[in-house]
């Protein structure tokens, strides 16, 4: 079957690009435009006609990529057009009428190029990561994997190992032939530096993970202490309700920040206290699942209760800071217990 979808961004836009790929290819252009295929891969003005009535769809840019010299390893085609919906359904529509042209699926353009093998597995990832890109920082890391360094390393790895195993083949093949005498020793070695350099890769705090999901970071605490406050101030903007009320949050309620260039998922949790009310309770029991999957979690607690005992104990641990909210209205000094942790004193003030 020959594909067909919208390439560049949804929405309206000067250019919109709907990109073709398959055995049909340059029939889709023929019909399309009325003329025969463009020279490959040199930018062709047509005027592009709805293929039941002849009438004008558009006038825009044709490119002709014949395979296997294409992304897909097929022939490929980009119509550049004026980026409204109208002018992409109706291209959408009259390609649909084609025999053997259909709509692709998410991700089938480069699952025709990894099939085709114009791309492998990483490269394939690395593009679909460079296209959610949100921050600098994941722009870099899908960039770095797309440029086959970490291609490299598996590359290394393997080598080494087929290696290893014709080594220990040829031992028990030909244990009468004169082999070096330390080939077994050499087998060890290897293995023991491809073992150690795979652990190093596999310890890395899943850096790789956290930069193309984003840092997670969980507020919890009890009611009423300012954690929905101190949400909003982080966001720069009201993103949760604040309210005197406590269990005002029943649900989660989640933020993404882009913190110079590293993306951080931020959420604040229902009040973590007894309740008998089944949908807050619900809610508490949401808090401490985000609270255990969080990479950080912010403690919150306040001057009117600095008992730090119970289930906020167990939240605490070296991956946790404890935000002491309403710092201004501090009356005594803090437990000794609570000055060893890693804490922070603040004080956000609610807006007028």
């Amino acid at each position: 079957m020959t594909i067909f979808a919208l390439s560049s961004g949804p929405g309206v836009a000067g250019v919109a690009i709907i990109r073709v790929s398959g055995k049909y290819t340059s029939e889709v252009i023929k019909l399309l435009t009325g003329k025969d295929l463009p020279q490959p891969r040199v930018a062709s003005l047509r005027k592009i006609n709805n293929i039941n009535n002849s009438g004008l769809i558009d006038e825009g840019i044709v490119l002709w990529f014949p395979g296997p010299e294409s992304y897909t390893g097929e022939d490929m085609a980009e119509f550049h057009v004026h980026g409204s919906r109208a002018v992409i359904n109706a291209i959408h529509n009259s390609i649909s009428k084609i025999k053997n042209c259909r709509l692709a699926e998410p991700g089938e353009f480069t699952r025709r190029a990894f099939q085709n093998g114009k791309v492998n597995l990483l490269k394939a990832e690395s593009i679909a990561d460079l296209v959610a890109a949100e921050t600098e920082i994941q722009r870099k890391q899908a960039i770095k994997i797309m440029n086959g360094k970490t291609s490299n390393k598996f590359n290394s790895w393997r080598s080494k190992l087929i290696k290893i195993l014709s080594h220990i083949e040829a031992k028990i093949d030909f244990p009468d032939e004169d082999l070096p005498k330390d080939i077994l020793k050499e087998v060890n070695n290897t293995s023991d530096e491809v073992l150690n350099e795979i652990k190093k890769s596999l310890d890395d705090q899943k850096v790789g993970e956290i930069i193309r999901e984003g840092f997670k970071i969980a507020i919890v605490g009890p009611t009423n202490v300012g954690k929905s406050s101190l949400l909003n101030y982080l966001s720069k903007r009201d993103v949760a309700i604040v309210s005197e009320i406590a269990g005002t949050t029943r649900d989660v309620i989640e933020t993404h920040l882009n913190l110079d260039g590293y993306p951080v998922i931020i959420s604040d949790t229902a009040g973590i206290r007894e309740s008998k009310d089944e949908i807050e309770k619900k809610g508490i029991k949401l808090a401490l699942k985000r609270a255990e999957e969080a990479d950080l979690r912010l403690v919150v607690i306040e001057p009117k209760n600095l008992n730090f005992t119970g289930f906020l104990k167990d939240l605490f641990d070296e991956n946790s800071i404890l935000i002491i909210n309403k710092s201004d209205l501090l009356q005594k000094n803090i437990d000794p217990q609570i000055k060893k942790l890693n804490h922070v004193l603040i004080s956000i003030k609610k807006k007028k």
